[in-house]
């Protein structure tokens, strides 16, 4: 949920987005997240696994978290036959970490 409500503020900020819509944008994000996200919690085995992707991949430190626990969720999906997770992030490196890792990635910027 940070990344994407600090997403919205900085667009407001950047006067790409209009006060009006940044707060709608947030409003309605809330909303799904508390209902329709899969939330994993942050336990020591999954920052032992951040700090190894860290390492591995030279991520910053929340995009290891992140990529971390897309790697978790995927796992927990196809283990019950759901359709494999697919990663929305528009940082480079994190995407190249992802797809290395065998995770589906969607850049937004390809869309702009």
């Amino acid at each position: 949920m940070t990344e994407v409500v600090s997403a919205f503020t900085r667009r407001l900020k950047g006067k790409s987005l209009a006060p009006r819509q940044t707060t709608k944008a947030k409003r309605r994000f809330r909303h799904d997240f508390r209902r329709k996200f899969f939330k994993l919690e942050i336990n020591a085995l999954l920052i032992e696994r951040a700090t190894d992707l860290a390492e591995k991949y030279a991520l910053r430190g929340y995009d290891a978290v992140q990529l971390a626990a897309a790697l978790t969720a995927n796992e927990a999906r196809i283990a019950v036959n759901a359709l494999p997770l697919i990663l929305v992030s528009a940082d480079n490196d994190l995407n190249a970490a992802a797809t290395a890792e065998g995770l589906a990635v969607e850049n937004p910027n390809d869309y702009l």
